[in-house]
């Protein structure tokens, strides 16, 4: 309604953070009107003899209406929300009168349009008991509800809730079925290759035709490709897990960047000498970051096994930063780029494709698309930047 409030606004939520979160998972904010709310509204205001009633949300600085009943206006400014108010309590936040309250009675919802002198409001409680709105009823005279009244706005507000996990767990539905997809055309198109080579090879030695150099080239060959079809497998059910079984969101750690570093660094050492690179590890001094340690050890896994592919006698560099609000990981290699189209197309589910490392190593791509995903889901953004015959940066920022 575009007023500014002369009242104190409601106090914000000690779990302000976590309950903005949740009100983001179920993605109704701004949506189209739908039936289901719209019948709930109507339902209340005609049981609670009420000509205005509305369904709110309470964003960071805005309730929005997701359905209404005898009210113009979709949304209103937070500090002069009535509903600020209920999302403090479990149960119904009243206002009898309004021009007798000293928290409302200069309300600019009161003095002018809808000219508000009675509120009820019922929170909107999650299973997990986070508030994010209110099922409300207004009038423009002092009013009391009766006991059957506030059972109706407390037994609707439930349904309100219902509605909203259903929505989820239907957008939840969606994802798996679109990783059932991505599925199947990984195990049709990036596993079968491998096996068709592992069948072939595994063939050519059981004729026992070849001589004995011809047999050490093929054994090696079969080792490697043994080798990018473990990781591949692995990466794959790593990625498949997370995505059946934690849809909601990663869990959080407080994790020591510096100690993970020097993991990592054992970790990939020997390869690194392998092929003549050096890893340089520069995560001292960073605070502790709060994610799920699994991802960022999987992503920065990947990123490091991929700069190492495509390096030789170079260097390969993790570091970190704080960047305004943002802690930023890096992985840095001195090998051989890419070109601006390859980086455009790099996290193309579609357009990817196979590459070969410095020395024949193989690759599909897949490992950066399954990391760029699994940092999407922890709320980061997973970027690149690469210069052909320079070498190649990926950067992992967090609080994006």
């Amino acid at each position: 309604m575009g007023y500014r409030r002369a009242v104190k606004s409601a106090p914000i939520p000690t779990n302000e953070e976590k309950r903005l979160a949740r009100l983001y998972s179920y993605n109704i904010l701004d949506t189209l009107d739908e039936n289901e709310y719209d019948q709930i509204a109507l339902l209340v205001s005609q049981i609670c003899k009420t000509p205005m009633a509305n369904i709110s949300f309470v964003d960071h600085d805005r309730q929005w209406f997701k359905a209404v009943v005898g009210l113009e206006d979709r949304e209103t400014s937070r500090d002069i929300a009535f509903c600020g108010h209920t999302i403090l309590g479990d149960g119904i936040f009243t206002v009898e009168d309004a021009l007798q309250d000293e928290r409302f009675f200069d309300n600019p919802l009161v003095t002018k349009n809808p000219k508000i002198r009675f509120y009820a409001g019922m929170p909107l409680i999650t299973p997990d008991g986070y508030r994010l709105g209110a099922l409300c009823v207004i009038d423009e005279k002092p009013r009391k509800l009766t006991s059957a009244q506030q059972k109706t706005l407390e037994v609707l507000s439930q349904h309100i809730v219902a509605l909203l996990e259903l929505r989820r767990r239907n957008r939840e539905l969606e994802k798996l079925s679109d990783l059932k997809t991505k599925l199947l055309a990984i195990i049709g198109h990036d596993l079968r290759s491998p096996l068709a080579v592992l069948s072939s090879t595994v063939s050519l030695l059981e004729d026992g035709n070849l001589s004995e150099s011809d047999t050490k080239g093929v054994i090696t060959e079969l080792g490697e490709t043994l080798k990018s079809t473990v990781s591949l497998v692995d990466n794959l059910v790593s990625w498949a897990t997370r995505n059946f079984y934690a849809v909601d969101a990663a869990r959080e750690e407080r994790i020591d960047l510096s100690e993970l570093g020097k993991k990592l660094t054992r970790r990939f050492t020997s390869e690194a000498q392998h092929k003549g690179n050096t890893i340089i590890t520069r995560l001292e001094g960073l605070p502790r970051l709060e994610a799920d340690q699994d991802i960022v050890e999987f992503i920065l896994r990947n990123l490091l096994a991929n700069a190492n592919k495509f390096t030789e006698n170079g260097e390969i560099t993790i570091s970190g930063f704080l960047d305004e609000k943002h802690l930023v990981l890096q992985v840095a290699d001195t090998g051989i780029g890419m070109t601006p189209e390859k980086v455009a197309r790099l996290f193309d589910w579609e357009s990817r494709s196979h590459a070969k490392g410095t020395r024949g190593e193989k690759g599909s791509g897949l490992a950066l698309l399954l990391s760029q995903d699994m940092a999407g889901r922890m709320g980061a953004a997973l970027e690149v930047t690469s210069e052909l015959g320079v070498g190649t940066t990926f950067t992992l920022r967090f609080g994006v």
